[in-house]
């Protein structure tokens, strides 16, 4: 996945964001994508332009959650 289109969307898209500031453990290597959508129509959107093979992880608010230090190849959608 080299990019995906923002045209039309109004959430905020960051390539290649360092996890261990979305996570409580503050460690974490990069996500390739990290999206926060602006709402729900947003996030449907945005998900119909992920390429299908993308894997996808719904992140929270980080509590539970580790990130290895060679990052994540994929789409971390923040909720």
């Amino acid at each position: 996945m080299d990019g995906i289109s923002m045209v039309g969307l109004t959430g905020e898209l960051r390539k290649d964001e360092p996890m261990s500031r979305h996570t409580s453990w503050r460690t974490g290597g990069a996500a390739r994508w990290y999206y926060t959508p602006a709402g729900v129509s947003d996030l449907g959107e945005f998900l119909r332009r992920v390429p299908q093979d993308t894997e996808i992880v719904w992140c929270g608010l980080g509590s539970n959650m580790l990130v290895r230090d060679g990052g994540f190849d994929g789409v971390m959608i923040s909720t």
